[in-house]
């Protein structure tokens, strides 16, 4: 941070302090110019920060309520007005100058920094218009671009607010003026930009448009503007759009949507909206929005969505031909299956009429009544009708179809189309058969099937319709899709391809019998004709769920064991080696054919080992089948390995001559890092105990169970217990009942893993004093609380530090009154505490005080303020309020009165007492006098302004019938 004593920094802060908007209050230009600057750049906060002396001040604050200041030494801001560019950090965590400032590491968790300077005319860098994220992030050159323009208005608006302060005193409407050419400015900046933007009353008025907009829907800006913004929605989502924008406009939170829209030509069109809630000057809400066109992403996806569905619900349907209608344009899609089977070239371009014409009449008469019944009910239909090719043959076809929707109006029909002339000949010869078929296949345990072609059953026995709970009615002619909808998986349609290219397949699959699920072997065997042609496939399926339920606990024991790094081997009952896993071979340095009889187990062992599987693991054995331990092992026949050790003997299933061992399995696992890492975390936990003994802070862990499990020393000091006197025992025990019961709410709260920091103030011998308190919930890895951390610190003195720097910020230090902020305050207070009260407010203005500082000096002036300030201390009862406002401007805040005519007394009191001469020193006397305008109402919530504006109108009204008056008004309200 510069020194205040560098000849650049004090022109700065001089060109700061010219300004005259430090502590001033926010003013919605500067407002908007955030807002945008956040809106600009996708970030959550935005401000427009002035680098003072030793803090740095937001004139405006978007996303950081409550807060309107920081010390310079921490703000970011501070470093970017020392280059002429752009300030941007990308990630604060991870840069040097900012990883440790707690507004990275606490609130608000600033990770994202980009701050243009504010440049005034003379060079100087007064501040910045910055934004800030939660995320770590980087402004698109475009955004960064946008940013240092919106700075510069910044600039702007702050001259034109310090030329029209300086030129308020003489001139009171170039307020106005001001205030038009920073909106001027504003709308300039908004009427350059590319997207749509508007601003728009609750009931959809358009206030204001830029270029962008008017010219997207091809009118000006005049001619658009007044008009309601509902009239541009599509009619069928107006309804969807007023009750989004209602939503805004009630929560106040910013909501993106596309909505469909219409173009004065009629055509369609879609825009991305950001619909925002704003004010206007009397606090009336407004709906501010940004536009951007997305038609030909729409437009793009919906055609692929078309294209997709037309494909999957044709294959999904038969597999066969497709067919679809567009109800809006009429034009009909035919895939060359479908052109195949009407006997026409692809080129043919079929119309409604045509293809409806191919039907014979009475199967037109049916396919005409499904199509109703869709569009009417969505209904789709499936049926086998007749039709007459373009070159005359008469043929059976299967005609499926669907109707889609969209908004409620049927816009498309869908479907397949099938040749069945050949089905429905070898159904008809089936039929004849099936009946003998059906007697030898029903006695079966098996389930049986035979499926066409086109994966229609045709035959099903009495095994496969118990295991689905179908009947043979309800599946014969029927796709498995439609049989069994969702259990035609890709798995099985890719086996049934298989079969019916001519190969046998042998697949096994999972299936839900009678609510357990069983493994099934399926085998797919071709149907071929006497031309080689494959007609359809033969389908077997058997329950196979106990033996593969083996085979897998084996391939699963199998898969441990080669996978695991634990070692494993297996040995023979004269101790060979019968197996070794790859995990024992490579710790070893034995190749895969180790476990060929080449070496016994014992040989693995160390000499300790050795003797103990010989006089306590075999014996142990022979009497239980496991044995659980600790040992050693010798690699390479001189490296020794720490190892837990569990040894299993495998017997006979014999049970004729008793259960005898066959074989031994040793399962081994590697104690070398667990035994350091037991020894480092012994180091480190007497580490962490000294740590904690040295800080001065009390420091302990609480259990689940309320026990304390950890304390420091400082701990132990603060209750005057030691640690053996702690560990193990209550907090209800240690802090005593009263203590406990006043934390027991943030005691329960870190228990549910919810991290607590609390304040507590105790009064002792010595006055009060103060502690901090934080609860710091550890958790485990499955996410449950296993205890918390307390940390108590004495904040005593920070907390009086607090009291006295309040109490500078709301006294004047000439006189020793309430300051403006002081005294507004008191007021606001008063107000909300007293609600009902009566309440007078007196506003007080030296008539003659400023010849005496132009004749006497300063000095002078400043002793007539102080005396002023006694003889109204004087007048007034402990329970009111006195204060100077600024020059010679003073008020009185009169609690408790119950007559209008009470506070006139006092008015009266205080025009007398200050007719009375001021003594200046030795031959000079001053007659000041004084006018006073008050205000007599009843406290309401929240209505200060009221009251301050009618006592100063009374005060002008005084001054204006002469000096040396005063006039007390009655306010309007509750009871007045």
């Amino acid at each position: 941070m510069p020194s205040t004593s560098d000849p650049a920094e004090q022109r700065r802060l001089a060109q700061l302090q010219a300004l005259k908007v430090l502590d001033s209050e926010p003013e919605p230009l500067f407002d908007t110019l955030a807002q945008l600057a956040s809106e600009v750049c996708g970030t959550p906060i935005a401000l427009v920060s002035l680098i003072d002396t030793d803090r740095q001040w937001f004139k405006a604050n978007v996303g950081l309520p409550g807060v309107g200041q920081t010390p310079r030494d921490v703000a970011f801001c501070d470093h970017a007005i020392r280059q002429d560019g752009l300030f941007e950090v990308g990630d604060a965590t991870r840069d040097r100058r900012f990883e440790a400032n707690p507004l990275v590491t606490g609130q608000p968790g600033v990770r994202f920094y980009a701050g243009a300077p504010l440049v005034l005319p003379s060079g100087d860098r007064i501040g910045t218009l910055c934004v800030i994220d939660r995320q770590p992030r980087q402004l698109a050159p475009q955004q960064a671009a946008m940013l240092t323009q919106l700075a510069q208005a910044v600039v702007q608006a702050l001259e034109l607010r310090q030329s029209l302060v300086l030129r308020t005193l003489a001139v009171r409407h170039a307020d106005d003026l001001a205030v038009a050419e920073s909106e001027a400015r504003l709308r300039a900046i908004l009427d350059t930009q590319s997207e749509l933007v508007s601003q728009a009353t609750p009931d959809g008025r358009l206030l204001y448009v830029n270029p962008a907009y008017a010219a997207y829907f091809s009118r000006s800006v005049e001619e658009i503007t007044g008009t309601n913004l509902y009239e541009h929605v599509d009619p069928a989502v107006r309804g969807l759009v007023r009750e989004r924008i209602a939503q805004v406009l009630s929560q106040g939170k910013p909501v993106t949507s596309e909505n469909r829209m219409s173009l004065p030509d009629g055509s369609e069109c879609w825009i991305a909206w950001t619909n925002t809630r704003q004010f206007d000057l009397e606090g009336r809400p407004l709906l501010h929005s940004t536009g951007r066109d997305v038609t030909a992403r729409v437009l793009a996806e919906r055609k692929l969505r078309t294209s997709q569905a037309f494909l999957a619900r044709t294959g999904e349907v038969a597999g066969v031909g497709g067919w679809a209608l567009d109800l809006r344009t009429s034009e009909i899609t035919w895939s060359d299956e479908t052109y195949r089977i009407h006997e026409l070239s692809p080129g043919f371009k079929p119309t409604l009429e045509a293809a409806i014409s191919f039907y014979t009449p009475a199967s037109r008469v049916r396919i005409e009544q499904a199509v109703a019944e869709g569009m009417a009910h969505g209904t789709p239909w499936d049926l086998e009708l007749q039709v007459v090719t373009a070159k005359g043959r008469t043929i059976w076809a299967r005609a499926v179809g669907a109707v889609e929707f969209e908004d409620g109006q049927a816009v498309r029909l869908i479907g397949a189309f099938q040749d069945i002339t050949e089905q429905r000949r070898l159904r008809e010869q089936l039929a004849t058969s099936e009946q003998f078929l059906r007697q030898l296949t029903d006695g079966v345990p098996v389930r049986l099937a035979y499926l066409d072609r086109e994966r229609r059953y045709r035959f099903v026995n009495e095994a496969w319709c118990q295991g689905t709970g179908l009947s043979r009615e309800e599946v014969i002619g029927k796709t498995r899709a439609r049989v069994l909808p969702g259990q035609d998986r890709e798995e099985l349609r890719h086996h049934a391809a298989l079969a019916l290219s001519g190969q046998s397949v042998q697949f096994e699959t999972d299936d839900t019998v009678a609510g357990q699920v069983r493994r099934f072997e399926h085998r797919l065997k071709p149907d071929v004709d006497e031309h080689g042609q494959v007609r359809g496939f033969f389908v077997s399926a058997t329950d196979i769920t106990e033996r593969s339920a083996a085979e897998k606990a084996h391939r699963e024991i199998a898969a441990i064991f080669e996978h695991t790094t634990d070692y494993v081997v297996q040995f023979d009952l004269a101790g060979q080696i019968l197996y070794l896993n790859p995990a024992m071979r490579e710790v070893g340095g034995w190749s895969a054919d180790a476990a060929s009889g080449s070496q016994t187990f014992e040989q693995l062992l160390s000499d300790e080992a050795r003797d103990l599987f010989r006089s306590t693991i075999l014996p142990a054995l022979l009497q239980d089948d496991v044995w659980l331990g600790s040992t050693t092992i010798r690699l390479d026949g001189r490296r020794e390995l720490p190892v837990s050790l569990m040894v299993i003997a495998h017997r006979s299933v014999d049970t004729r001559h008793g259960r005898s061992v066959e074989r031994y399995s040793a399962l081994m696992r590697d104690e070398t890092a667990s035994m350091a890492a037991q020894a480092e975390i012994r180091r480190q936990s007497a580490i962490l105990k000294s740590v904690a003994d040295a800080i001065p802070s009390t420091v302990a862990v609480m259990g689940q169970d309320g026990q304390y499990r950890f304390v420091n020393r400082a701990f132990e000091r603060a209750v005057g217990r030691d640690t053996a006197g702690i560990l193990g025992h209550g907090a209800r025990e240690i802090l005593g009942e009263e203590e406990f019961e006043r934390r027991r709410p943030w005691i329960e709260m870190a228990l549910q893993g919810v991290p607590v920091t609390f304040e507590l103030e105790q009064v002792g011998e010595h006055g009060k004093t103060y502690t901090q308190v934080e609860y710091l919930p550890l958790l485990r890895p499955s996410g449950e609380v296993d205890s918390f951390v307390v940390v108590t610190q004495d904040i005593t003195q920070r907390k009086r530090e607090e009291l006295r720097l309040l109490t500078l910020t709301q006294t004047d230090a000439l006189t020793g009154l309430l300051n403006r902020t002081g005294f507004r305050m008191r007021l606001e207070n008063m107000l909300d505490e007293h609600v009902g009260e009566s309440i007078g407010l007196l506003y007080v203005d030296l008539d003659r005080f400023k010849p005496v500082n132009d004749t006497h000096g300063h000095a002078a002036g400043d002793a007539v303020l102080k005396d002023v300030a006694r003889r109204l201390t004087r007048l007034m009862r402990p329970t009111d309020a006195v204060a100077r406002l600024g020059g010679d401007e003073f008020a009185v805040l009169l609690h408790g009165v119950t007559q209008v005519a009470q506070a006139e007394r006092v008015a009266a009191k205080i025009v007398e007492a200050l007719k009375e001469p001021f003594d200046l020193g030795p031959d000079r006397i001053a007659h000041i006098g004084a006018s006073v305008g008050g205000a007599f109402g009843h406290a309401v919530i929240g209505d200060w302004p009221a009251l301050l504006e009618k006592a100063d109108q009374m005060l002008y009204q005084a001054k204006a019938e002469g000096r040396g008056r005063y006039l007390v008004a009655v306010l309007a309200g509750p009871g007045a």
